[in-house]
């Protein structure tokens, strides 16, 4: 368990909800509802089988044309030291273990020291969800494990360990804008807009054992979860005092607007993987490890045909 996380979420909840300036304004006529209905599963994997199910998992990022799919360098290697490999994806006693080992490969004439895996959902969702997933992370500084939902636009980092071991979470919102963003920071190769809780310690080491993690994205609040405590929310729309709106009524009335926040409806897949850092001083990580997944599931309010 995450021993006083409850006194420390208390504390530091207000804080973490922001991220980001503040500037965009937003009127709002009627009042708004938030929605609390309860969530039903409409996709997942158990992995009791003996092999990963591919009718529901890329094992790679399936960029580029349709026709042509895993058909370009950061397919397989994103912004890591390793190729992603399908061999590398183990199910084995209900779990299935994205494997890292120090194997050196070469991927689009470049060579690269590691190999580890991914998985990518087929199923594509555009209702707000619930995303959930009972996982243990490998030892080490020098690893990338994440769990993340991803669209062109949204992106939700459920959980990252980047590069700081197996205490230093992080849970992040961006909103990349590709075709709109109205600042410079696309044209570096980062989002439009972000809001990151920054490296986060809740006095474990999630590397002694499984976890569940977890965010529950609606139209109006993004909320994290580790074991069934909320750390982190992400509100739509704070009042004018910048305070965010986390009540069950919006009422009409002038708001600021979450830039960070993803648009609606965007078509997302959720996503594990299990990555190298290209570089860290003082590595304590030793190969190979990995990444065990008792399951992911996909939780959705809206009456949907089960995936």
């Amino acid at each position: 368990m995450i021993r006083n996380i409850i006194i420390f979420v208390a504390l530091l909840l207000p804080m973490l909800s922001i991220g980001q300036r503040l500037r965009t304004k937003i009127t709002i006529k009627d009042t708004i509802k938030m929605d609390r209905r309860g969530y039903v599963q409409m996709f997942g994997d158990e992995f009791d089988g003996t092999s990963l199910d591919t009718s529901k998992w890329y094992t790679y990022y399936p960029y580029g044309p349709a026709t042509k799919r895993d058909s370009c360098s950061f397919c397989r290697t994103h912004v890591l030291a390793n190729v992603f490999k399908d061999e590398n994806c183990i199910v084995n006693n209900g779990t299935l273990s994205l494997v890292t080992k120090q194997d050196s490969t070469t991927w689009f004439d470049k060579r690269y020291g590691f190999t580890s895996a991914i998985i990518y959902s087929k199923p594509v969702f555009t209702e707000y969800s619930r995303y959930e997933i009972r996982c243990k992370i490998p030892e080490g500084n020098r690893q990338w494990p994440a769990f993340w939902v991803f669209g062109w636009n949204t992106e939700i980092d459920i959980f990252e360990f980047i590069c700081k071991g197996t205490r230093d979470i992080e849970f992040s919102v961006h909103n990349w804008q590709t075709t709109t963003c109205k600042n410079r920071r696309s044209r570096k190769g980062q989002p439009c807009y972000s809001s990151q809780s920054g490296v986060m310690d809740l006095d474990t080491d999630f590397a002694d054992g499984y976890h569940t993690f977890a965010v529950e994205y609606d139209e109006y609040l993004i909320k994290f979860f580790v074991d069934d405590v909320m750390v982190r929310y992400v509100a739509k729309y704070y009042d004018m005092d910048r305070k965010p709106v986390t009540r069950g009524v919006i009422n009409p009335g002038t708001y600021y607007l979450n830039d960070a926040f993803p648009p609606k409806g965007e078509p997302v897949s959720v996503i594990a993987n299990q990555g190298v850092c290209w570089n860290v001083k003082k590595s304590t990580s030793t190969y190979p490890n990995q990444m065990d997944i008792d399951y992911i599931r996909v939780s959705q309010r809206a009456r949907a045909k089960r995936i």
